[in-house]
């Protein structure tokens, strides 16, 4: 029993704040002695819990912070975010058990400790959810209201720019609508492209890595529909006319038209960060209804990690060929259907393809993900003075 009363030792000095690995802290148990504690707890935490809770104490100490109590308790309790997961057994605690296989906490890879992170962060994401939302002030419902005055148009194109298109120019009495309105099609470069098809897939329904987004539809020689803009122009073609369809590649064009001094889009959000709101995707899922989830996630996740993340994703040089193809077959379509377009259809062309591909990585998401456990989106952030 010496090995259970270590690791209930181990984890009540997590809990407490320390930042002592496992192995370390067995170790010193067997040498000096002590170490050992009583159960606080119906059940001991598993190796994923316990491995969380020291690196978010590593995380805090560096930022001259601690864990808070609550905090802690919540993460030694949480479970873990996957279908089939469960809690891992500690190497040295119990090896005769039935089930997995005992492992050294401190040896999980990170993308173990971010199934129980996504899964708090989840928690808390759907803890706005009963959050009242602020009553429009008078401002507001006037800009809602339709100007007759105003051109009519619609914003369509790419997903996660489009929507935020959308709301911004509403926000500034430009309501999109009206009778036989022009459809402006947002575009950019195809790898762009991706990179957002991949964004709101993320945000509407969590889904795929970005490896697995691209290897799926790269094998198969095509483009996801969120990314195909050829597609998407010939959808706004046959319901709004193909005379009405403009194709935008420069926005300072499109606020010329549109009467208003810019376009303002979404938050950018890098690699890492889209990748922490696709896992906590999934365990929202669970929580709230589907069609609040994608709301949901860019008010809270969209709102905190605006800026974080590193750059955008980026397709590997292995794809470069069907890249390529497909942003000239798309260009050919488009000038071939004779759209106006605001800009230079050359723009669709993705840029070159580099050496080191930008992807998420499982450590950078995971400090985003602690970020988010020490400052949740249910509290506001510490700002330091």
């Amino acid at each position: 029993m010496s090995g259970q009363r270590q690791a209930w030792g181990w984890a009540a000095a997590l809990r407490s704040g320390s930042t002592t690995p496992w192995q370390a802290w067995a170790a010193q148990a067997d040498a000096q002695g002590g170490g050992e504690a009583e159960p606080f707890a119906g059940r001991l935490p598993g190796a994923q819990q316990l491995a969380l809770l020291r690196r978010l104490n590593v995380h805090a100490a560096a930022a001259g912070r601690d864990v808070p109590t609550a905090t802690a308790e919540r993460i030694l309790a949480a479970g873990v975010s996957g279908r089939g997961r469960s809690d891992l057994p500690i190497a040295g605690v119990d090896d005769e058990r039935f089930g997995p296989r005992p492992v050294d906490p401190d040896a999980l890879p990170d993308d173990e400790l971010l199934r129980v992170a996504s899964a708090l962060i989840a928690d808390d994401v759907a803890a706005t959810a009963s959050t009242p939302a602020p009553e429009r002030s008078l401002i507001d419902r006037a800009r809602s209201v339709r100007r007759p005055w105003v051109r009519s148009f619609v914003i369509v194109g790419m997903q996660w720019r489009a929507d935020a298109v959308r709301a911004e120019l509403v926000a500034h009495g430009h309501r999109p609508g009206g009778r036989r309105p022009t459809a402006y099609l947002l575009a950019d470069d195809l790898g762009a492209v991706l990179a957002q098809a991949w964004t709101a897939r993320s945000f509407d329904q969590g889904g795929v890595t970005w490896q697995h987004f691209l290897r799926s539809f790269a094998g198969a020689g095509h483009l996801p529909p969120r990314a195909d803009l050829a597609r998407m122009a010939r959808s706004a073609a046959h319901k709004y006319g193909a005379e009405n369809v403009r194709i935008v590649l420069d926005e300072a064009q499109l606020a010329d038209e549109l009467g208003v001094r810019r376009i303002a889009g979404p938050p950018h959000l890098g690699a890492n960060a889209v990748d922490l709101a696709r896992r906590v995707g999934e365990p929202l899922g669970l929580l709230v209804a589907t069609d609040d989830r994608p709301g949901l996630l860019r008010a809270t996740l969209g709102a905190r990690l605006a800026g974080a993340g590193g750059p955008l994703p980026t397709v590997p040089a292995r794809w470069e060929t069907w890249l390529s193809t497909q942003a000239e077959r798309t260009r050919h379509d488009i000038a071939a259907a004779g759209y106006p377009v605001l800009g230079d259809l050359d723009q669709l062309l993705p840029r070159p393809v580099g050496a080191d591909p930008v992807f998420p990585v499982d450590a950078e998401v995971l400090a985003l993900a602690l970020g988010l456990l020490l400052d949740p989106v249910t509290a506001p952030v510490e700002v330091e003075a």
